[in-house]
């Protein structure tokens, strides 16, 4: 991914968050005649030596740490994962295009506000049961816990332990990180407040998450959290 300085941000803590906030993403490996991709839950596992989420956040790099997702046996993609294959895994969050008539001044262009995370790592194949079992069951878990309305998996284990011959699951150990958190940075103050108001009184979604996007910029300091709501000042 071509990075630019002015949007990139590789801390972990931003990256984790993320991660966190849009776990599905895209598994990219080679393949014979063209590169494979499948779209699959990926999650944080543990930081390099074991560390766990909150002191990989507090320091400065993925690098080191290790991802874990899965995918069905019968995907091509995962039957020709090979140990220390190299992976691609990309996750994107909200997005949306930003009309020029926003900004309320000529000449303009309009551009398409985005976050993307691209991280790069070696692959480790897994198709033994129990780990496999584990592996949807913590899926399950986190997922539920960041999107669910508190389903408790315990009476469905039985249930998970006969689809999981039907999963394979697979480690990633990451090597490089890079990210775009393109949110109109460039633009004046009070240029990218309109923006952020515009994608607040946004109705509908047909081609992005507009106001994912807005909290995204107040949250990142793109604009004053003092400034509210409706008020451009």
């Amino acid at each position: 991914m071509h990075e630019r300085a002015q949007y990139s941000d590789d801390r972990s803590g931003p990256v984790l968050a993320m991660l966190k906030a849009n776990p599905l993403a895209l598994v990219v490996t080679p393949g014979e005649l063209a590169p494979s991709g499948t779209h699959a839950p990926v999650l944080f596992r543990h930081g390099p030596d074991g560390a766990d989420e909150e002191a990989v956040a507090a320091g400065s790099t993925l690098v080191g740490s290790t991802l874990v997702g899965h995918m069905n046996v019968r995907n091509a993609q995962w039957t020709a994962m090979r140990e220390g294959d190299r992976a691609l895994v990309v996750f994107q969050g909200p997005n949306g295009y930003v009309s020029p008539t926003v900004y309320g001044v000529t000449p303009a262009a309009p551009t398409w506000d985005f976050t993307a995370v691209h991280i790069v790592g070696t692959l480790h194949p897994i198709a033994d049961p129990a780990e496999v079992l584990e592996i949807v069951r913590e899926t399950a878990r986190r997922l539920e816990a960041g999107f669910g309305q508190g389903w408790d998996q315990e009476s469905s284990v039985e249930y998970f332990r006969k689809i999981a011959p039907g999963v394979g699951g697979f480690e990633l150990q990451v090597e490089s990180v890079q990210t775009m958190f393109k949110l109109s940075q460039e633009k004046p103050e009070p240029i990218r407040r309109k923006i952020v108001e515009d994608f607040e009184d946004f109705e509908g979604s047909e081609s992005g998450t507009h106001r994912s996007l807005a909290a995204l910029m107040r949250s990142r300091g793109i604009v004053s959290l003092d400034d509210e709501p409706g008020v451009l000042g």
